[in-house]
């Protein structure tokens, strides 16, 4: 299949797969989601994505319709149905279905999977980016379905020629809107808090142990987006990034000046993907 659409055991195309508009999704954004990149049909890193899945869902009041193993085992079988090397994963779990009311259904919550062909782009090329005030809500660390702040924001850069936009709370840098961002000066690495207002993201959380390895001091702090522009080097980490260096912030040249230790951290975080899509065996919870 050239993509593949689940909703509720129903599979088809994406564009031809339908969503009942009783669905809390439609009308409340009431749900969580993830995302996963997939190459010779092995979801990379799906444990930790659907345990993060589970645990957003279980602050949200959620209690998914399959378990770990279920949704694990679902994802990686939908996946050998499409065509293509790499492909795109998304997963959604909405609170399930009922003429709309703001008070929670007493119904069974419904699964959303889509999947698409679609390869990482060269991860050692430096983007651009460009800032924007974070007026997102104060449940940032949750990955719900209420992503408009985020859409008008991934819209800011697409306008400004660039890849992401980070966002500026208070003064300080919190993430981009969909991406983590982190820093290299002075050879540290300095990354925001994991606090209510990023998503602590997987990418970010193994970019954080490849510091650890190769002897990287790593300080979670705030930091300002002059300190950002100051940086040696500005890292933006995702599922589908990777580890993406920055060559501008704001039209402004940034970087530059770490090249050694922002390649050493992209060739381990791209070369664990690799290795780990070349393994026949998926593991398990």
């Amino acid at each position: 299949m050239k993509n593949l659409g689940y909703y509720n055991g129903k599979t088809g195309l994406i564009e031809e797969v339908t969503v009942p508009i009783t669905d809390r999704a439609f009308y409340f954004g009431d749900g969580v989601y993830d995302a996963v990149m997939c190459r010779n049909n092995i979801p990379y890193l799906l444990f930790e994505h659907v345990n993060r899945i589970f645990d957003n869902a279980e602050l949200l009041g959620i209690a998914p319709p399959k378990t770990k193993e279920e949704l694990s085992f679902l994802i990686t079988e939908l996946c050998r149905l499409v065509d293509g090397e790499e492909k795109f994963v998304y997963f959604q779990i909405s609170r399930g279905s009922g003429i709309r009311n703001h008070e929670f259904t007493n119904t069974k919550a419904n699964l959303c999977i889509m999947i698409k062909p679609q390869e990482i782009k060269n991860v050692y090329d430096k983007v651009d980016i460009c800032s924007a005030n974070d007026v997102r809500f104060h449940m940032c660390n949750i990955k719900t379905l209420n992503l408009l702040p985020s859409v008008l924001s991934a819209q800011h850069a697409k306008n400004n020629k660039c890849e992401e936009t980070v966002f500026v709370r208070d003064g300080y840098v919190t993430e981009c809107s969909h991406s983590n961002i982190s820093i290299l000066k002075d050879g540290k690495l300095i990354t925001a808090p994991a606090d209510n207002h990023i998503l602590p993201g997987v990418t970010r959380a193994h970019l954080i142990l490849a510091c650890k390895k190769y002897g990287i001091e790593v300080i979670e702090k705030k930091y300002t987006l002059d300190e950002l522009i100051d940086a040696d080097e500005i890292i933006v980490t995702s599922s589908s990034k990777m580890a993406k260096g920055v060559k501008r912030v704001d039209s402004r040249p940034v970087g530059g000046r770490d090249e050694r230790n922002l390649r050493l951290l992209q060739e381990e975080i791209y070369g664990d993907y690799i290795k780990a899509t070349q393994n026949k065996k998926i593991g398990s919870f």
